[in-house]
Parts: structure tokens; sequence; C-alpha cells
């Protein structure tokens, strides 16, 4: 507590400079609105870093820095003209991407605020309360399952890794939520964009009574894929067309498995019928070209972030 209250004096002492502009240097204001922003002083970090830009006008970052300090202090339009004005110097951090994110959101503006989230996750994609408010921005213009997609490939990744689920109380709402609109989403929605996570590109999957989980997209295998413990506790209805088959994996592993036909198997709002799929024990959830030849696929890269709209045939 002693420390804090030493820094917001410290911090204090800078507000006083404007009014001798001419007694002090550049480095001065810029000192003074570092120690105002580590004290989460906004008003004084404020007029520091208005003084320190009039008198060095092309500091970019300090102009990006004036764009978080307005966010801090819920000033989202002002906010906004630094942001947009550091974005145009050049400047690219993705605490600025996060301020403009939100405070564009705040006023209204949200596809630019669900664009600049997604470019905000592609320079740092462990942001986890970026990707939870792109993901409540895309339930606004109702694209839940580009959401789902978006939260559950996160989650996916921590599984992998052996960890809980971060998103699973924002993905239950969601999911929630669809089931409440019942067929009225699937009879609206043409395509499903998905973004990329890491390398790849995942998709919002549902089988028969299980939660809807992510399928890594693979264009280069030939089989849907998932394991025993998710078929199993999905209570799916399927018909088993080979019982005992050995396959060789991309990652070169030999497995035992069995083919099924899964009576339907959605894919966002699509459901598809006679989906034939590869079940072992240790088998990752895949989706391959017995699944995707179904859809039309379009690959887009806009502004350095990549998607995938999945249109069904």
């Amino acid at each position: 507590m002693l420390t804090q209250l030493k820094t917001l004096f410290a911090a204090s002492l800078f507000l006083c400079l404007p009014a001798l502009a001419e007694t002090y240097p550049p480095s001065a204001y810029k000192e003074g609105a570092i120690k105002c922003m580590r004290a989460r002083s906004y008003d004084c970090a404020e007029k520091n870093w208005n003084q320190y830009i009039k008198m060095r006008p092309t500091d970019a970052q300090a102009v990006a820095s004036l764009a978080i300090v307005y966010h801090w202090a819920d000033k989202p339009e002002a906010s906004i003209i630094q942001a947009e004005k550091a974005i145009s110097m050049g400047e690219g951090t993705y605490d600025l991407f996060a301020a403009y994110s939100e405070s564009l959101a705040k006023t209204g503006r949200v596809d630019e605020a669900i664009d600049w989230g997604y470019k905000t996750l592609a320079v740092v994609p462990t942001l986890v309360n970026v990707r939870g408010d792109v993901a409540k921005y895309l339930v606004l213009r109702k694209r839940e399952f580009e959401a789902l997609a978006l939260l559950a490939s996160f989650d996916a990744s921590l599984e992998a890794q052996g960890h809980g689920h971060y998103f699973e109380g924002q993905r239950i709402a969601i999911e929630s939520s669809l089931e409440r609109q019942g067929q009225a989403v699937a009879s609206t929605q043409k395509s499903i964009r998905l973004p990329r996570t890491k390398e790849h590109f995942y998709a919002p999957v549902k089988l028969g009574d299980s939660r809807i989980v992510a399928f890594m997209v693979d264009t280069g295998a030939t089989k849907t894929s998932l394991s025993e413990d998710m078929l199993t506790s999905s209570k799916t209805t399927y018909k088993v067309v080979k019982p005992n088959i050995n396959l060789q994996l991309a990652d070169g592993r030999n497995v035992s498995g069995r083919m099924v036909t899964l009576d339907t198997m959605k894919v966002g709002p699509f459901e598809l019928h006679k989906v034939t799929a590869f079940v072992c024990k240790t088998c990752v959830s895949l989706l391959g070209q017995a699944s995707l030849s179904q859809f039309n696929m379009v690959s887009s890269k806009i502004q350095g972030v990549e998607f995938l709209t999945l249109e069904l045939r």
C-alpha cells in the first residue's frame, strides 16, 4: 500500500508540468506519463501524453499510449481517434489493437470491433479476454457457430496439453441460446466462417447428445476421425462398416480401429448424413474429405487474418 501511494505521489508531481512547458524537456512529460500509466492515474497520464505529443507529434508509440489511456478511462470516442492516428503512423501492437477493438464495440461499431479483435489475436493468440470479447461480438451479430469455433478451438489446444477448458461457461451459454432458437438458426445461415487458430482451422461439430466440440479441418485426410470415447458418450446412431482396420495417420503412427457410418453429424448449423468415419482409441477429432466434400470451401486472408468459409453444397 505504501509503495502504491509513493507511486501515485510521484506521478502527481507531473500534473503541473503542462503550465511550465518551456521549462521541461519532452522526456519529462514522457516519463511522467509512463509513471501515471503504471499508477493507473488516467487524468495525469492523459495530460502528460498530450503535452508530450504536442512537442513530439511523430512519436507513434506515444499516440498509441494515449489511445490506451483513453480506453482505460472509458473514453472510447477519444481512444478511437488516437488509435486510428497511431495505426496510420505504422504502430501495430496487440494492446493498441485490443483497446481499439473494445472502443469500437462500445460505440456500436461491432463489425469493426470483430475485425480488430481478430487482428489482436493474430498478434497474440493467447489473449483470452480478447478472444472472449470477440465471441460476444459475434453472438451479437448472430454468428454463434463462428463464436463457438473461436472458443472451442482454444479449449481443444488446452485439452491437448492436459489442461482444462477456459471457455466452458461461455460455450455453454452460447450452446443454450442455440438450443432455444432451434432450427431457426440453420434455416438462416448459408455458410460458416472459421478463424485460423495457430496452424489449423477448427469447425464446431456436434454428435448425438454430445456437446459441440472442435474438429480440426484436415483436407489431407480421407476420412473423418474421432475417438471411441467420443463416439460412445455421444450416443449417436451409427453402423459398423469394417470392425477391424489398420490405418497410418498423418503423423506416421499406425493405429487399429473400425470404420463406421454415422447417421448424422452437425457441422455448425449444417446437418450431414451417412458420414463415414474412422474410430480408434487414440484418434483425434478430424474433419476429412468424407465430410468436407459436402461443402464448398473458400480460404481468405483479410489484412493478415486467415479464415476458411464452409458453404453447404
